[in-house]
């Protein structure tokens, strides 16, 4: 599990990992944001939409903290490319006030 993946879990949901590489093997779990289907959200300064590898929107206030065994049957989709994944770090300034 790296940052940048897109991850559809066993309940349906999809979801792209933001916490930093290698966290994972340490605590057990990472941090996410829940992905929505695309055209739901339009693109803010608090959202992203993504075209691969998975049409879909993140949202940056729609983060989780996902434990590692929730990905035991879930399916990596791929990663986003690295131009996406600096969007998503700016949503996440955002929301966050970083």
């Amino acid at each position: 599990m790296k940052r940048g993946d897109v991850w559809t879990l066993g309940d349906g949901r999809s979801v792209l990992i933001i916490s930093l590489d290698g966290l994972e093997g340490a605590y057990g779990a990472v941090l996410a944001i829940v992905l929505h289907p695309a055209g739901r959200f339009p693109e803010t300064a608090m959202s992203v939409t993504i075209e691969d590898p998975l049409p879909c929107t993140a949202v940056a206030v729609n983060i989780q903290q996902l434990r590692t065994t929730r990905f035991d049957d879930a399916k990596l989709l791929g990663s986003v490319e690295p131009a996406v994944m600096e969007r998503v770090n700016q949503a996440l300034r955002a929301v966050l006030d970083l």
